[in-house]
């Protein structure tokens, strides 16, 4: 079938870039496009004066002179005849877009500093992507802003760092015959792949004297219990879904066939701590849960499990990895090196006779920005579980629920511009719901905990709940904690999914790679998930929830 949403790819914007030693940042509208599950290819500068079957279009920051009167007359026409446009600061379109651009806020730091915010205002679209604990916060813009006025239906207004109203939209949505024109005044793929990636950690930014994923979250002074990235996320899918297209749901069916309201994945670190992790294994397969312990190497390149022990986690149905150790017997301030993971995962491998799929770092460590994605990939390791939920201090902040890093979602690692901003083989599993429920020593406390199944079920996210093997074991209060997570969703009637962070892994693999098919019998997805994928579309008899009016179909997997 062929694919109807496209987005304008010119190489030779992209090449200038990078030879700019800048990245090209709307190489990330492939990824924007997996997080909706929306099939898109890039569409040839020559093909804009050819858009028949076209329903939607997604044009870059394009400069004012880039486009001809040819390819804005062609465009024009195409949306008049019912194309939904979707432009990210787009100039050379004002007229279409409905926009009178009045000024520009310029990024005075660096790529990943915050120049503006906007506040989600749209009834329809917009306002219902908050829930009762993020009303009207405020969503952050990672790029320069181009000042408007007008754009027809206001969707978000333009604020600035500070809240302060600066008069004119920061999304519209402008009707234009029998089509739609959205204009975005900022850059989203940058505002999206800033948040996702962070910062390049080079540096101890937040002095506590180590190379962590907290040096590179970028969303501080502000909020991180607001999922940044997901909500503007939604707000596009209910723009694009305008245009009557269909998206493959970020949650897979239940085995019996139900669309759930929510996925939760199991997980934690075994700390090296001997005699802990069989414990923690048995109580959580008598809890009928899934888990998934990361396994911690010594310096000496010994683990504090021997292989019995991993067997018989594997015989309870659970995960095994590898807990990189970059903290003991290095210096720090410390920027660890290819060797290093290639040397632990040889220790990893030669004591347990496997490659583990999902693994995290100690103290969740890292450096640079992509390339520990790529070293972890070169040795055939799939995805990590580093991204913190939350940044120092405190230095182990529990019992809190963040999307430091704007999303509960897993995406993809991309390079960059010294790579071409590429994909990379290689997936980002985020913290979300760290050791909630309760305070050690002290007793439960399930407010947090209670926060992030909440959040889960309006959001329908995959939720992180990690609870280290040595903790379960030790204190009954984090026992607690997890059997109230489970009571807390029966209370709330939630249908849900869990699995351990390996197989989210394989979920989020063969999501991104399916595709939704058009038979005679219905819609279709070519796809090898065995459960099968939900295919939801906007529908005025279906639901209505977070900015649209949905309904949700359960198709088996297909196949050419």
């Amino acid at each position: 079938m062929a694919t109807t949403a496209r987005f304008l790819h010119d190489p030779s914007l992209q090449d200038a870039a990078n030879a700019a030693g800048d990245n090209y940042w709307c190489a990330y509208v492939p990824e924007i496009a997996d997080q909706m599950g929306l099939a898109v290819e890039s569409l040839a500068r020559e093909e804009l004066c050819a858009l028949e079957g076209v329903r939607v279009l997604i044009l870059p920051d394009l400069p004012a002179d880039y486009l001809t009167d040819a390819e804005r007359s062609a465009i024009r026409g195409w949306v008049h005849a019912g194309g939904v446009l979707v432009g990210f600061a787009t100039c050379g379109l004002d007229d279409l877009f409905g926009v009178e651009p009045v000024g520009e806020i310029q990024q005075t730091g660096d790529p990943w500093t915050y120049t503006a915010t906007l506040r989600l205002t749209d009834a329809e679209l917009a306002r219902p992507l908050y829930n009762e604990a993020t009303e009207d916060a405020p969503l952050l813009i990672f790029s320069p802003v181009r000042r408007i006025m007008g754009g027809g239906r206001e969707l978000a207004r333009l604020l600035s760092i500070d809240g302060q109203d600066l008069g004119g939209p920061a999304i519209s949505l402008n009707e234009v015959g029998q089509g739609r024109a959205c204009y975005f005044a900022f850059d989203l793929c940058q505002t999206l792949w800033a948040l996702h990636q962070g910062r390049p950690v080079t540096t101890d930014r937040d002095g506590d004297g180590y190379y962590r994923m907290g040096d590179a979250i970028i969303i501080q002074p502000f909020r991180r219990d607001v999922p940044y990235a997901d909500l503007l996320l939604f707000l596009l899918r209910n723009v694009v879904a305008l245009a009557g297209e269909a998206f493959i749901a970020p949650l897979p069916p239940t085995e019996d066939g139900c669309v759930p309201d929510a996925l939760f994945f199991w997980g934690g670190d075994d700390e090296a701590a001997e005699g802990t992790q069989i414990p923690a294994s048995d109580w959580m397969r008598e809890q009928e849960l899934p888990y998934h312990i990361n396994i911690m190497p010594h310096p000496d390149g010994s683990f504090g499990l021997t292989r019995e022990e991993f067997a018989r986690i594997k015989a309870n149905g659970h995960d095994t990895s590898l807990h990189f150790n970059m903290i003991e017997g290095f210096e720090h301030p410390h920027a660890f090196g290819p060797e290093d993971v290639r040397r632990q995962l040889e220790w990893y491998q030669e004591t347990f006779g496997e490659t583990p799929v999902c693994t995290v770092f100690h103290w969740c460590r890292w450096q640079g920005w992509s390339e520990p994605a790529e070293w972890m990939s070169e040795g055939g390791i799939q995805a990590d579980n580093s991204r913190i939920h939350s940044g120092s201090p405190p230095l182990n902040p529990t019992n809190l629920v963040g999307y430091s890093f704007g999303t509960a979602f897993p995406f993809w690692y991309w390079a960059d511009w010294r790579s071409g901003n590429r994909r990379i083989n290689f997936i980002s599993e985020q913290i979300t719901a760290y050791e909630c429920g309760y305070i050690q020593n002290e007793g439960t406390e399930f407010s947090q905990l209670h926060r992030a199944i909440r959040d889960a079920a309006h959001w329908h996210l995959t939720t992180n709940l990690f609870f280290h093997p040595v903790l379960i074991t030790r204190f009954p209060e984090c026992k607690e904690a997890v059997q109230e997570a489970v009571r807390f969703m029966d209370e709330l009637g939630l249908t849900v999914i869990h699995m351990g962070n390996d197989k989210l892994n394989h979920w989020w693999r063969s999501r991104s790679a399916a595709r939704i098919e058009d038979t005679p019998a219905g819609p279709s997805v070519v796809g090898d998930w065995p459960d099968g994928y939900v295919i939801m579309r906007r529908d005025e008899n279906g639901i209505a929830e977070l900015g649209g009016v949905w309904s949700y179909t359960v198709v088996p997997p297909g196949g050419d």
